[in-house]
């Protein structure tokens, strides 16, 4: 299997007319068709149906697109950062993240696009969702994580990444430590600590139950909040792709559950840096669940 075979077949997907998508790829049409005929054949199944006038996908066509539009798009984020790499000319990567929302999903793309292009400037910014908005608006970021219940402007591309779940943080001596997972009825006589910056699953969850919580609202970062819980200041919810260090213990929050969409979000049609593109189409192309 070959990249030119896969992008035909996506140009095909676009079109659905193996004339115009030839035409896309500056092939001749019979070239096109073989090509798209080879694909078939390692694939063991027809891609497309023409009835016609009629092109439409099979349903192994309808499967295979979005692995190979990952495929592409990985392939074609390893030849721009090759390209910029072979520039040598001095890059930075600006990346905002949205409350609670931890740099540990996207460490591997981070590290991949260093790989690749080394002395590249790394910077995280930790805001609320309305501050990294406009700092990437007025260009002072060149992307940012930012969670789906965020206000986004029209200007704003956005790729879902992940979905984000809450887990209870727990001294490692605290009763539900010893426990799979945790549920309402578990918070029963313990302080729930609440942040804005930490996610907002506490406030959620005392959104969406009846039975009145002991809470204590805190002003701090997600880091900031595992020290007061170490310190056995109460317990917090904090994003379950966090990591957390000992001695705190973390568990699945599972009853109510509590769920959010991380998106990637980037200003719609400006140009970007060899660094910033390279990591947003390795982020686009990697699997976070």
């Amino acid at each position: 299997m070959e990249l030119t075979q896969i992008r035909y077949f996506l140009a095909l997907c676009r079109t659905l007319n193996f004339s115009r998508a030839a035409q896309e790829c500056n092939v001749t049409q019979p070239a096109f068709s073989r090509a798209i005929q080879r694909l078939e054949d390692e694939l063991g199944g027809a891609l497309i149906l023409r009835e016609r006038n009629l092109t439409r996908l099979t349903s192994l066509g309808r499967e295979m697109r979005p692995h190979f539009e990952t495929m592409l798009d990985a392939a074609e984020a390893a030849r721009a950062l090759a390209a910029a790499r072979r520039q040598n000319a001095p890059r930075s990567l600006r990346i905002g993240l949205g409350p609670g929302i931890p740099a540990t999903p996207i460490t591997g793309a981070v590290a991949e696009t260093l790989r690749v292009l080394p002395g590249t400037e790394i910077h995280f910014t930790e805001a609320p969702s309305g501050t990294l908005v406009d700092s990437m608006l007025a260009d002072g970021l060149d992307c940012a994580l930012l969670p789906d219940d965020a206000a986004l402007p029209e200007r704003l591309n956005r790729w879902p990444l992940f979905t984000d779940s809450a887990m209870l943080i727990c001294p490692e001596t605290h009763p539900l430590a010893r426990r799979n997972q945790c549920a309402l009825p578990d918070l029963e006589g313990e302080t729930l600590l609440l942040g804005d910056a930490c996610g907002n699953f506490g406030d959620r969850l005392a959104q969406m139950v009846e039975m009145p919580l002991r809470t204590q609202r805190v002003r701090a970062t997600a880091a900031q909040m595992q020290e007061l819980v170490r310190a056995g200041l109460g317990l917090a919810l904090l994003s379950s792709r966090a990591s957390i260090s000992a001695p705190l213990a973390a568990r699945a929050f599972v009853e109510p559950e509590l769920k959010r969409q991380v998106l990637l979000t980037a200003v719609a049609g400006r140009p970007l840096n060899e660094a910033a593109a390279g990591f947003i189409r390795l982020c686009r192309a990697q699997g976070f669940d």
